[in-house]
């Protein structure tokens, strides 16, 4: 109940802002982006206390609105607990499942292991099947299909939705190799889900005023073989509003986009 009511309070907030906007504004609204939900990723625990006595969930709030969902690295350092996930759920906010490494990602078998790995660590933490794995990927990274290929098919046999973050730029390899498993494997690829991190936007690049909770546009890149429409989350800033946490150290996050509800009731948890 506290996680549906959350989310009709959202809802209202998104709709409220839509009804505020100037008639040219809303037209846009209506024609461009119909209705965007908003959500964040970060590196930090969103229950960590800031140098404010905010917790980073709280930080969240007081420079935008209340996220439909976070992102979080389930393995790794500072990775999430499940005292963490209680207490998002607690605060009726869905998480979306990343994990990022420097690991070499160039072979099917490299894919493989990956992601036996990671479904191993998602069922310790109580991750019901379904919901996406979000394996996250450098723009330098020297990334193959073969290992695209290798880490879907094995998510998929543990139960769970491969999902990629990635540059989506075509001057990068995850576009190229993703677009070639488009071509030699469509069936498989079509069942991945894109977590696209470009563009990301000039005015929301370590931004540290408040803004609104979403640009006029939904713009991400596509890789070629499926259409923007595809994608299921949309990085549009990245590395805002930093701040100390309550050791010193500096924390920010990132600010996303889902225009496709689905993705957050059935990909996210």
């Amino acid at each position: 109940m506290a996680c549906r009511d959350a989310y009709m309070v959202r809802e209202t907030t998104i709709n409220e802002l839509t009804e505020s906007a100037t008639p040219a504004e809303a037209e846009t609204e209506k024609t461009e982006v119909t209705r965007l939900l908003f959500g964040v990723d970060s590196k930090v625990q969103a229950n960590d206390i800031l140098q404010n006595n905010l917790s980073e969930f709280e930080w969240v709030l007081r420079n935008k609105i209340y996220p439909n969902f976070w992102g979080r690295n389930i393995a790794g350092e500072n990775c999430l607990t499940r005292e963490e996930i209680d207490f998002l759920h607690g605060k009726g906010c869905k998480i979306a499942a990343l994990y990022a490494d420097n690991t070499p990602k160039e072979t099917e078998e490299q894919g493989e292991i990956r992601a036996k790995k990671l479904a191993i660590t998602a069922m310790e933490l109580g991750i019901p099947e379904g919901t996406a794995i979000f394996n996250e990927i450098a723009a330098d990274e020297n990334i193959t299909k073969d290992y695209l290929f290798g880490f879907a098919r094995a998510m998929l046999y543990e139960g769970y939705t491969p999902g990629f973050k990635a540059n989506t730029d075509a001057n990068f390899a995850f576009d190229r190799e993703f677009s070639r498993g488009i071509q030699t494997d469509a069936e498989l690829f079509q069942q991945c889900v894109i977590w696209a991190v470009a563009p990301t936007l000039t005015e929301y690049d370590r931004m540290t005023t408040t803004h609104l909770i979403h640009p006029d546009n939904w713009t991400p890149y596509a890789p070629s073989g499926i259409t923007r429409k595809d994608i299921a989350v949309w990085q549009y800033g990245k590395d805002c509003h930093p701040i100390n946490d309550d050791a010193g150290k500096e924390t920010s996050f990132n600010i996303n986009l889902v225009r496709d509800e689905k993705v957050i009731i059935e990909k996210m948890f």
